[in-house]
């Protein structure tokens, strides 16, 4: 030790060593106080209860904090409003698969008592992994998740898909609609049979799904001969009608489109048709109209084409409404109600063919707002912001859907 250095103290020097002149003068004012009789705590005590009191204030602050980012998760989370993972160009399916989640009573049939109980029977198909793709977004609590297992299943069942490529939206939405209805119709069918083994069943009886109950409508088609005037009639079932948009134009209505659709078109040269009356080929036209109008319009604006060898896409402002989309004009004379339509998803695309993006918007039944949805990333929007030159498929439902009635939610 140094010669400095002490080892003993007396009570005094170790004071006078450790505290400092206002320690000294505190402790002298409370000895002063106690000898008057005065009750007051030592400068120890008050700063004991000092740290403590701040201690607990800490720790009541850190409390509120937690249940604030508790409460502030649980806010975040809403059934039906979650985010998907992008695994790789996998927009245009994100895009997709949120208007169909948001589609209510494709929802509230799918997570339905009976189609639970009759999962087991889906097991490796498309419909197992929507569904519980499904559950995952409505009845999780997670606030993304990723559709890879029904990416995965959607490769292997179709080549043009099993890649890391852009695609066409519209093309993997029609293979989504038509891989359902297959996979819910096997299995309506086995049901069907193990429960009346004795009864046989029309073809029409086990062909219907809820993807035929919803998206499928019927077109009415009357061609006339232009030589005789001999009519002739046809119907086409149709999931999805692809609009034409008026070429040359900055900006139209979506009106303009469906008028363009169901306009009157003349089959002459190559295109013509055999007159039964006439046993020979003649310049024919031909009326569209829509005799059965389905429970939800999907409708896809053809923005993308060849102009010569070139691919193209039109870039087109098509104004379209919200609420109360009429299709009356374009009714058959057979089809005896009229139908107003709700808009409640948006598929928009953004780019070009090859180095495009695509995201949804989607109306939420439950809490009444529109979201915007990029891949991973959701937030919620005003009306006015639905309205976008870079829309690509509309979802139109008759009347706007009330709050979802799913169990578990």
């Amino acid at each position: 030790m140094g010669p400095t250095s002490k080892i003993h103290y007396t009570a005094r020097e170790f004071l006078l060593e450790m505290l400092d002149k206002g320690t000294i003068q505190e402790l002298r004012n409370w000895a002063g106080n106690t000898k008057a009789g005065t009750s007051c705590q030592s400068p120890y005590q008050s700063r004991e209860q000092a740290k403590l009191t701040q201690e607990q204030s800490d720790n009541n602050s850190c409390d509120h904090e937690m249940e604030t980012e508790d409460a502030s998760s649980s806010r975040c989370r809403r059934p039906g409003v979650c985010g998907l993972t992008n695994s790789g160009n996998s927009c245009y399916m994100n895009a997709v698969l949120q208007c169909l989640c948001s589609t209510v009573p494709l929802v509230e049939n799918l997570l339905g008592q009976k189609t639970r109980k009759e999962r087991v029977k889906c097991e490796g198909t498309v419909a197992m992994v929507f569904v519980r793709l499904l559950d995952e977004l409505w009845l999780g609590q997670s606030l993304t998740c990723g559709p890879e297992e029904v990416r995965s299943m959607v490769c292997s069942l179709h080549s043009q898909f099993d890649n890391y490529s852009q695609q066409d939206a519209q093309e993997l939405l029609l293979f989504l609609l038509n891989a359902l209805h297959d996979d819910l119709k096997k299995v309506k069918e086995r049901s069907s049979n193990r429960g009346h083994h004795s009864r046989r069943f029309s073809g029409t009886a086990g062909e219907s799904t809820i993807i035929t109950h919803l998206f499928e409508g019927q077109l009415k088609y009357v061609t006339i001969c232009m030589h005789c005037e001999h009519q002739t009639w046809s119907n086409q079932v149709f999931t999805i009608l692809s609009l034409p948009i008026p070429s040359d134009v900055y900006k139209c209505s979506l009106e303009d489109c469906l008028s363009l659709f169901f306009q009157q078109s003349i089959l002459t040269s190559g295109d013509q048709m055999l007159c039964r009356e006439c046993g020979v080929r003649r310049n024919t036209t031909v009326q569209t109209s829509l005799v059965k109008p389905p429970e939800i319009l999907v409708l896809h604006l053809k923005r993308f084409g060849f102009q010569g060898s070139n691919k193209r896409k039109l870039r087109t402002n098509v104004l379209f409404s919200l609420e109360n989309l009429d299709l009356s004009p374009f009714l058959s004379s057979c089809a005896t109600r009229q139908y107003s339509y709700s808009l409640y998803a948006v598929v928009n695309h953004t780019g070009d063919l090859d180095m495009g993006h695509y995201t949804a918007l989607c109306h939420s039944a439950l809490f009444r707002s529109w979201y915007r949805f990029d891949d991973a990333s959701v937030s919620e929007v005003q009306d006015y912001l639905v309205q976008s030159p870079n829309t690509y498929i509309l979802f139109y439902s008759r009347g706007a859907f009330p709050r979802p009635s799913i169990t578990g939610l």
